[in-house]
């Protein structure tokens, strides 16, 4: 098998979902984190009878196979949203509940039924590896996406509050308000009578690629 330094830490380009790989077994295993990024996946297999993911429950494994087609994708599904609400242990646990899914789906795929226990050990020990490190890549994605925003948020802030200082500056030292100038470049924000100005930036996270 190959080693640990070809564990994956990023998507496809372009792509809405990750590759795990299953060493000397040559199948790529698709992971996503919602039904959009499941149905690409699907799609690039070229598999076009209709499947969707995430119905019910946090995690989902596939194993599809096109019928009359050689085409056949092995995907695992995360509900990113519903896992954040879990502890680090539980999210550890399902991740591991899935691959020992998909590690029995691999052996399927190649029509190998008489497995040993080491041999499974070690490929869901392989597969489980790369899916973790793309769980973990994912969720740090989405954190500096969300220190993204609120970092923009407070840098427009601080702009705002910057223009009133030199507003202020202005109207102190000229002889009436037809002096003062309007700062060019103020972001537009809700009026608030009470609280001064109120951000209504919204958090929109995209992935890399």
């Amino acid at each position: 098998m190959t080693t640990s330094k070809s564990l994956p830490q990023s998507p496809l380009v372009d792509k809405p979902y990750y590759i795990a790989d299953t060493g000397h077994f040559g199948i790529k295993i698709k992971v996503c984190f919602s039904d959009a990024a499941f149905q690409e996946a699907v799609k690039d297999s070229k598999i076009t009878a209709k499947h969707t993911a995430l119905d019910i429950g946090l995690a989902e494994s596939h194993f599809i196979q096109q019928e009359g087609t050689q085409f056949a994708m092995l995907g695992i599904v995360f509900n990113y949203e519903d896992m954040a609400k879990l502890d680090s242990l539980e999210r550890m646990g399902i991740i591991y509940h899935e691959v020992s899914h998909t590690t029995t789906h691999v052996f399927e795929y190649v029509g190998e039924t008489n497995i040993g226990d080491e041999s499974r050990s070690y490929l869901g020990e392989y597969i489980f590896k790369q899916v973790f490190a793309i769980y973990a890549t994912e969720d740090e994605k989405r954190e500096c996406a969300r220190k993204g925003n609120r970092k923009t948020s407070s840098q427009t802030d601080s702009e705002v509050i910057g223009a009133r200082l030199q507003m202020a500056e202005q109207h102190n030292g000229s002889a009436g308000s037809d002096s003062i100038s309007k700062p060019k470049s103020v972001p537009r924000r809700t009026k608030n009578s009470d609280r001064g100005a109120e951000s209504k930036t919204s958090a929109r996270i995209r992935r890399a690629g």
